[in-house]
């Protein structure tokens, strides 16, 4: 999924399809008024509406390379790097001593 920052003076469109007004956006979320928001880059605009420095500070402790010096879009092309590209995931306490055991195991071959 890819982001931009609303430009506040685009029209939203949420995934119901009802469109919204700039002064509808601004009315109904007031901190749009005074925040960068993210928003969609797709026809559908409305799926993500998030704070941009919050967003960033949340996905900065996740994990994601976000540096100080990173332009807005750097930085939200590295959350969508992120997203696309995750983690691999910790195996389970379950999974490692399965593991262990099957070491155990092969050992006494």
């Amino acid at each position: 999924m890819r982001y931009k920052i609303w430009n506040k003076t685009d029209d939203l469109y949420a995934p119901s399809g009802e469109k919204f007004t700039v002064a509808e956006v601004l009315s109904k979320q007031p901190l749009a008024n005074v925040a960068k928001m993210i928003i969609c880059d797709a026809p559908i605009n409305m799926g993500v509406f998030m704070e941009f420095e919050q967003t960033k500070a949340t996905y900065k402790q996740m994990g994601v390379l976000i540096t100080d010096v990173m332009i807005d879009q750097e930085v939200l092309d590295a959350i969508t790097y992120f997203e696309e590209h995750p983690a691999p995931a910790e195996p389970t306490s379950e999974e490692r001593t399965a593991a262990a055991l099957e070491f155990q195991s092969m050992m006494l071959l």
